[in-house]
């Protein structure tokens, strides 16, 4: 009898905490529009996008390279190379 009892109660204590996280769920706070007007404009760069320019070694040309230990020599698809110093 008393494991019955037990068994009710766990049972009831579920559906009550169903039906009551069902009523919080659905249950809707009070929307708030805010209206917001632009002010500064920022330039928007692609995903994957470099600026070309002396600094940078595009990797994609690169067709073979030579490592030792005092540095680092590329070699690119037009014939040129870049040695990098340690």
């Amino acid at each position: 009898m008393g494991k019955s009892f037990r068994i009710i109660g766990v049972i009831a204590a579920i559906g009550i905490t169903m039906m009551l996280s069902y009523l919080l769920g659905t249950t809707q706070a009070e929307t708030i529009t805010e209206i917001q007007t632009v002010t500064e404009t920022r330039e928007v760069v692609p995903d994957g996008y470099i600026p070309f320019n002396d600094d940078i070694v595009d990797m994609n040309t690169i067709v073979d390279f030579t490592a030792t230990e005092y540095g680092l020599q590329l070699y690119f698809e037009d014939g040129t190379g870049y040695y990098w110093e340690r």
